[in-house]
């Protein structure tokens, strides 16, 4: 689905189009598709970029497409989980794992109550990590 919101006199802001980007993720995930964001058409601003893009990511999409060769590192960077997430997540996975060994089954890490879909983001973030 293409998100726009000029065709009809709206507003290519990001914020006009929440409700629709939140749907494009659900509706994906859902079903096992990588959602991606849509094309930042500023291709100068960096930084208006870097925003949007760290605001998809936010949001749960996968990537985000771009129109000009100086995007892709910014569009990566925003996309890529940072050195202190990925260690969060592999502390994150070995507690798990180490309270799985010992019969446990919720447990807390740094001060947080820790459940499955936190332990399947955690698995995402080392899983990118990888790829």
């Amino acid at each position: 689905a293409v998100v726009s919101t000029q065709s009809t006199g709206g507003s290519r802001d990001i914020d006009a189009v929440v409700y629709a980007r939140q749907k494009i993720v659900t509706y994906s995930r859902a079903y096992n598709i990588q959602p991606i964001d849509r094309v930042y058409i500023e291709y100068k601003d960096l930084e208006g970029l870097k925003r949007e893009s760290e605001k998809g990511f936010g949001f749960g999409f996968a990537g985000k497409q771009c129109i000009h060769p100086t995007q892709i590192p910014v569009i990566q960077s925003a996309f890529s989980p940072s050195h202190e997430q990925l260690e969060y997540a592999r502390e994150l996975i070995r507690s798990f794992e180490d309270n799985q060994a010992a019969g446990k089954g919720a447990f807390t890490f740094r001060g947080k109550m820790i459940d499955r879909p936190t332990l399947l983001q955690a698995k995402n973030v080392v899983d990118m990590f990888d790829e």
